[in-house]
């Protein structure tokens, strides 16, 4: 039975267990805590209860926010030990008065408000991680299902427009797929040829137009204010309110208000919670029930996709509803309501088929592109490469008491199920690993600087691809990186490094170090590290701070093993050492080979063919040329790092960013050695990057002037002042409000747009609106050969001449200033010929 609070100021014991308000009763009191503890219940759908927080204390007013609000308790307040109170009545309409004329009161109301506020706070934020994840994982599993049974969907076809689910379809899962297959294909999402379970924990909001952020956005600057004052010294808080009461009732109502709307947001949360445990595991038509007719058919040898593909992902679909269960227990204390009827089966034939699967695999076989040696024997092999973690961390000369700890966190690591697991207590094991992995790694590294690369099997294998327990790969993956070598490539435009041979550079002062992830590079940090010493320049740096082994432990902290890191593309699974879990693909599938990288980079090139282009000036005294500005493509160092994952980083615009050379120095592009993913849409998004960073370097205050046009200054005047831009419809306005609220900044925005204009609108289909299509025809116009094509198509026939008139000017204007270049034979030096040609039509 509720506390009874209409008897005036009483003082009540309460006993464990009791309810004293119901969530939805009217407030009428205000009560003071002396002693004891209360839980705070929010009332769940299907008569379930989530329990938002404890508070525990004297001096407290619980519930208090009811009276700044609707006037009734947004949740249930039940006393978790024996509790003393105090009620006093009170209203709505009487609160205000009542803490006025008492600012001490004032005071404890707010302070117990904040603090109310700050555990609902808490768990808002673990509702909102939960939401995330289930929106995720719910809404990748709906697009693999329409790859293993594209039958279910015989009017979809990648690449062709998809209708809007009609309101006959009622089927939440198949609404779901139509409707993420749509904005999915429209964004130039590709499915993966072959799914790994990674594409499952993979983020594709974006391509998706969702918005799932893993915390609550809370900006508000007057709270932020409210908050410093209510948590300052009583007594000045007392002299503060003495002049005017009624800021005290101000400030608690402020509060008031913030909790009120803390709660709404969370019970809106708790929906989505909701509804993503319906999809995956509510009754017959959830993705469970999807997943389990996938399962019987790869059971029975009907499916349509080979096992090597399904089965992983079915094991994935298994542990996720092992954990969504167990999740669903803890959050709610109690089992999931109306589950799907299959659970229990479909844990245990996936179980059943896994086992089948995995005696049945062939140790070692060819891969999509790499063919690995199939005479290679993988016992012996696997002999060779035996303790490989007591080599490795042996030849890195790691101290005795760190061995041990180590040792023990990586048995730990070995025995989960899957140490890849995004749970707190593994992500923690995981990142005390990788500490003490990369100091073994670059310990290791310097050895092998040192001893000529004469090192053991297994250290060179780390240093290449981060193996470290041959326990913990397969057969093939050990086969794979034991017998491939990447052939010797001719001499390339494309400056491309492998880890170790980038490292190797920065030893031996063939190329700057990098920037860090706070923008210095090597000199800034000699500098902040010796603020006592005066160095002016690189050069002023004596030898015993400017060496190679420290340009080398600052490039591996500063530039590699946050790529390493980065590159995964997920980084609540993040683990350098590479393990059987990282992907179900063959590791040569995946693996990026220098010619790889080099088409494909080409491919990109050919359609956007001044990607890299920057303005830069030439001097030539001796033939008279002086201060002369000319288009020059400077080629980024690409650095293939050694880790796997789905992420490509443009890591530098510039490799020098002052001084002599700056401008004309390379830029620097990290990817993982194995990709997961396709290569150029990763690619294309990097080099989206660099077009953006590179003009702002380049431009400097002028990169958002649209008096001096850019790429930038065009684009961010596009993005700010959509709304009024009389090109565009109401209905394309409407659109990109919702668009852009995906993306955390204009670069995304732009790296968006510029997917679709390298994949679609260089092929002619159009998929950007006219405004952005003008935009990118003036700064990144297609090669030639593309420009002669689509120019003939409507979208494109104004802009394609204005593009013509501003150029030939250009051109015209070049050559005639040019002239008094031309040497006795006719001819031009050949940066000035290059660049006519850049502006030839």
């Amino acid at each position: 039975m509720a506390l009874d609070t209409s008897v005036p100021n009483q003082k009540v014991t309460v006993k464990a267990g009791s309810v004293l308000f119901p969530e939805g009763s009217s407030a009428n009191s205000l009560n003071v805590l002396h002693s004891g503890a209360l839980r705070y219940v929010l009332d769940a759908p299907n008569s379930r209860k989530l329990e938002l927080f404890k508070i525990s204390g004297a001096n407290l007013t619980p519930g208090a926010s009811a009276l700044f609000g609707t006037g009734r308790y947004p949740y249930t307040i039940i006393a978790e030990q024996d509790c003393v109170l105090s009620t006093y009545v009170m209203s709505q309409s009487t609160v205000g008065r009542s803490l006025a004329a008492r600012s001490s009161l004032g005071i404890m109301v707010g302070r117990s408000l904040l603090r109310e506020i700050t555990e609902l706070f808490k768990k808002a934020n673990q509702l909102r991680k939960i939401a995330s994840d289930m929106g995720r994982t719910n809404d990748n599993l709906s697009l693999l299902y329409y790859q293993f049974n594209p039958g279910v969907f015989p009017d979809i076809k990648p690449g062709q427009p998809i209708a809007d689910p009609g309101a006959e379809i009622v089927d939440p899962v198949l609404r779901l797929a139509r409707e993420n297959l749509k904005h999915y294909f429209d964004n130039g999402g590709i499915l993966p040829e072959r799914p790994t379970p990674n594409y499952v924990e993979e983020d594709h909001s974006q391509l998706l137009m969702k918005y799932n952020p893993e915390e609550i956005e809370f900006q508000d600057a007057e709270f932020n204010f409210v908050r410093k004052i209510i948590l300052s010294d009583p007594n000045l808080l007392a002299q503060l309110f003495a002049p005017d009461p009624a800021m005290v009732s101000y400030v608690c109502d402020k509060l008031g208000r913030v909790q009120n709307g803390l709660t709404e947001n969370s019970r809106g949360i708790l929906e989505e919670v909701d509804e993503g445990f319906k999809l995956l595991l509510g009754g017959p038509e959830s993705l469970t029930e999807k997943y389990f007719l996938i399962l019987d058919m790869a059971a029975n040898g009907y499916s349509t996709a080979p096992p090597e593909f399904v089965v992983p992902i079915l094991q994935v679909v298994s542990q996720k509803i092992e954990r969504s269960l167990a999740g669903h227990q803890t959050l709610f204390g109690s089992a999931l309501p109306n589950p799907s009827p299959n659970i229990k089966s479909f844990l245990e034939k996936t179980l059943g088929l896994s086992k089948k699967f995995e005696s049945s695999a062939p140790a070692a076989a060819t891969n999509g592109g790499i063919s690995v040696d199939g005479s290679a024997d993988a016992t012996a092999i696997r002999k060779e490469l035996a303790n490989s973690a007591s080599t490795i961390i042996q030849f890195s000369g790691l101290g005795g008491d760190a061995i041990k700890e180590f040792s023990a966190m990586m048995v730990k690591l070995k025995s989960l199920k899957n140490p890849l697991d995004s749970d707190n207590d593994t992500r923690k094991l995981r990142r005390s690993i990788t500490k003490t992995y990369f100091d073994i790694y670059a310990a290791c590294f310097q050895k092998y600087m040192n001893s000529n690369k004469n090192v053991p099997k297994p250290v060179d294998l780390m240093l290449k691809y981060g193996l470290f327990d041959e326990t913990m790969l397969d057969d093939s993956q050990l086969v794979f990186m034991s017998t491939y070598k990447d052939p010797i490539a001719a001499v390339s435009d494309i400056p491309i490094h492998y880890g170790t041979e980038w490292l190797e550079r920065i030893y031996k002062r063939e190329a700057p170090t990098s920037l860090d992830e706070l923008g210095q590079n090597f000199f800034d940090k000699v500098k902040m590290d010796n603020r006592n010493a005066v160095f002016k320049k690189e050069s002023d740096l004596p030898p015993d701070i400017d060496n190679p082994e420290a340009r080398l432990k600052f490039e591996f902290g500063a530039m590699y093993e946050a790529n390493v890191r980065l590159t995964t593309g997920s980084l609540a699974t993040y683990l350098p050492i590479l393990t059987k879990y990282h992907s179900q693909i063959p590791l040569g599938k995946a693996y990026v080979t220098k010619k790889l990288l080099t088409d494909t980079i080409h491919d990109i090139m050919a359609v956007d063919f001044s990607v890299f282009n920057r303005e830069v000036i030439y001097n030539n005294p001796e033939t008279g040329i002086n201060k002369e500005f000319i288009q020059r493509a400077i080629v980024p160092d690409f650095i293939i790092v050694p880790s796997i994952g789905s992420k490509i980083m443009m890591w530098q615009e510039l490799s020098i960013h002052r001084g002599s050379g700056s401008k004309e120095s390379r830029g620097r592009i990290v990817l993982p050695i194995f990709v997961q993913g396709d290569l150029k849409s990763l690619l294309i998004d990097a080099f989206a990057a660099f077009r953006w960073e590179l003009c702002k370097t380049i431009l400097g205050p002028e990169w958002n002037n649209v008096g001096n046009p850019s790429i930038t200054a065009d684009y961010m005047d596009y993005v700010q002042f959509y709304k009024k831009n009389k090109d565009l419809s109401i209905e394309i306005k409407e659109k990109l409000a919702a668009e852009f609220k995906r993306f955390r900044n204009e670069r995304d925005i732009f790296a968006n747009d510029y997917q679709l204009w390298i994949k679609y609108e260089a092929e002619g289909v159009q998929r950007l609106n006219r405004v952005v299509r003008s935009i990118f025809y003036r700064h990144i116009p297609f090669a030639r050969p593309i420009r002669e094509k689509v120019s003939k198509m409507p979208a494109f026939g104004e802009i394609n001449n204005r593009f013509i008139n501003i150029r030939t000017r250009k051109f015209t204007e070049l050559e005639n200033r040019y002239k008094k270049y031309i040497n006795t034979l006719g001819s031009l030096p050949d940066q000035l010929r290059e660049n006519l040609e850049f502006y030839r039509v």
